[in-house]
């Protein structure tokens, strides 16, 4: 699955030839001025993120009350789905929980878009250099945030039996349930590459991911089923936030850097 995940996006990002993308000439910059250049606009695009909510109107509000709602909701279906995961278990569920737990892993997750975004890079590819950063900063910002709020909220997985009420604030990663991880990395990766591309089949397995990855956090009893809600509500957030203000940083930021070849060495130039 990971390699189909890779092959997909640099082939669609290689050749250029993904419906509705516009094709751009390659910039005349060298290796070295891509590099900082990328450096500076993913910095930006990861404050921007957080700082986002302070320039939310009433709808932006409105839309994280009727999210969080739902998460909270959903706490009433905890124990059921629970049960149902537990006489549920077969061998061939056994092996596509291990997958989808590999696929949510930030091991698995961090040399992935470093790929990505380093093949843009050799290549010269915008499509894919960008693609790269906007997974980079998602899988960044919603990691921090769900590692700040695990230990915050410190409730305890189903795999204690302390029950979806239990709570015990930097208990240690027993007490890391809310809100998973795993889904909310999958999501915010997943949601770039499948908002990137407009090829069907592609978007089809990008959506399914983190789908995979939340169910098999449910049948490991690693999470209950609002940890799965809370985890894909935050991870969509912060990727629908890093598509629209990743393309507006890179368009119009106005600090510039340039690298010039000087002697046996090189300069950098800092320009507003």
């Amino acid at each position: 699955m990971k390699n189909v995940y890779l092959v997909i996006v640099l082939v669609a990002g290689i050749c250029g030839h993904l419906p509705g993308q516009e094709v751009l000439p390659p910039k005349k910059r060298n290796f070295t001025q891509r590099i900082i250049d990328d450096g500076v606009v993913t910095f930006q695009t990861v404050v921007g993120t957080y700082a986002r909510p302070l320039k939310w109107k009433k709808r932006e509000w409105m839309q994280f009350g009727g999210a969080m709602a739902i998460s909270a909701a959903s706490v009433l279906l905890d124990q059921p789905v629970f049960r149902f995961s537990e006489r549920n278990q077969t061998s061939f569920l056994d092996d596509l929980e291990r997958v989808g737990d590999f696929l949510g892993q930030p091991e698995n997750n961090y040399p992935f878009m470093i790929a990505v975004w380093g093949t843009g890079v050799i290549a010269n590819n915008d499509w894919l250099r960008d693609t790269g950063l906007m997974i980079f900063a998602s899988v960044t910002t919603s990691g921090i945030v769900q590692t700040l709020s695990k230990s915050l909220v410190g409730r305890a997985r189903p795999a204690t039996g302390e029950g979806e009420l239990s709570f015990n604030p930097y208990g240690g990663v027993s007490y890391h349930s809310f809100p998973s991880g795993h889904t909310m990395l999958a999501v915010a990766t997943s949601w770039i590459l499948a908002r990137r591309v407009n090829f069907l089949p592609a978007k089809i397995v990008f959506y399914g991911v983190p789908v995979l990855v939340g169910w098999s956090r449910l049948y490991g009893n690693a999470h209950w089923f609002s940890d799965i809600v809370l985890g894909s509500f935050l991870g969509i957030a912060c990727a629908e936030t890093i598509l629209r203000i990743f393309p507006l940083l890179r368009e119009a930021r106005t600090q510039k850097f340039t690298v010039l070849p000087m002697g046996a060495g090189m300069r950098v130039a800092y320009r507003f």
